[in-house]
């Protein structure tokens, strides 16, 4: 016992408990980890999002021509090709995997290249309308298609191209409506 010089005699062995403390339990490493591993998902979400955005802004944009000239440099690049679909080839077909397709050819400026299409066909697809398709070149016979030169255009996205031809088809329907005060 000793004298604390306040309230009176002080205890020390029943003030101070020097008896060992339990063990902390173990942090689990799910929880120190938990918000690292979630913003590393987050990062890589928001990565793959933009290279997937910056690959299709950067597709480069051909001619068939164009495309056709530089089938061996462009090897298996994806890369967009506009030309007009050939009368008559547009032709259903299935693909050795069992995949339905559309074979058709483009031709632009007098150079023909053959395509086969899996992707959705646009419902204004029809031959010699302009169209913009996404894909890369095959070397295979498979589809020989006007071109028959021994390589198609595999595509998997489809733009037809519009013109201003209602206006001109519809000029009196125009000219109505105008009248009517429809249009300015």
């Amino acid at each position: 016992m000793t004298d604390s010089g306040v309230g009176g005699p002080v205890d020390l062995e029943e003030d101070m408990d020097l008896s060992p403390r339990p063990a902390r339990p173990a942090r689990r490493g799910l929880r120190r980890w938990g918000p690292v591993l979630v913003i590393a998902l987050v990062v890589l979400v928001i990565g793959i999002v933009l290279w997937r955005v910056l690959a299709d802004a950067t597709l480069v944009f051909r001619e068939v021509d164009d495309a056709v000239e530089r089938r061996e440099e462009l090897g298996d690049d994806r890369f967009r090709m506009i030309g007009s679909p050939v009368s008559g080839s547009p032709k259903n077909i299935t693909l050795d995997d069992g995949r339905p397709a559309v074979a058709f050819s483009v031709t632009l400026d007098g150079v023909v290249a053959d395509v086969v299409h899996t992707g959705a066909t646009s419902d204004q697809f029809q031959p010699e309308v302009p169209v913009v398709i996404d894909g890369h070149w095959v070397r295979s016979s498979a589809y020989a298609g006007v071109a028959d030169d021994g390589w198609y255009f595999a595509s998997d996205r489809m733009l037809v191209k519009h013109d201003n031809d209602y206006r001109v088809e519809n000029q009196d329907r125009i000219d109505d409506a105008e009248q009517r005060g429809q249009y300015g």
